[in-house]
């Protein structure tokens, strides 16, 4: 996959900070009252070994995972509290990266996560995340 053949819809996600920036570039597609999130695998996001780094995903995870809440709880501040990952497979240059997720629950002060980082139809990474609404 190239750059040019991102899927229908993405547009590249205007990062609200300089770290986003630096992992980048992400995109996003809306789709109904939700939001996916993707990024498509390039050298700069790699190891020694040429496979997508697990803290490159596990950054994408955590700032697009917090944006989903962010839209959830009415575009309030947010904090992670907890995230967990585990690694299942892995990614390469030129795979697309897509998070499915699903809020699991969600309380007057936090909100529970669960996510799926997939290449096609294949899981590569799954998380678990607590986030905190700031300022409730």
């Amino acid at each position: 996959m190239t750059v040019d053949q991102i899927p229908d819809g993405f547009r590249e996600n205007a990062t609200r900070g300089r770290f986003a920036e630096k992992i980048g570039p992400l995109y996003f597609k809306r789709d109904g009252e939700k939001y996916r999130y993707g990024f498509l695998a390039d050298e700069s996001h790699t190891n020694f070994n040429g496979i997508v780094h697990g803290g490159m995903m596990m950054s994408f995870m955590d700032e697009m995972l917090g944006q989903t809440i962010w839209h959830a709880v009415g575009r309030k501040r947010t904090a992670t509290i907890s995230l967990n990952f585990d690694f299942v497979s892995g990614a390469k240059v030129g795979d697309w990266l897509e998070l499915k997720c699903e809020i699991t629950r969600q309380g007057v002060s936090v909100v529970f996560i669960r996510g799926d980082l997939i290449c096609g139809d294949r899981t590569v990474m799954t998380a678990d995340g607590i986030w905190k609404i700031i300022g409730r």
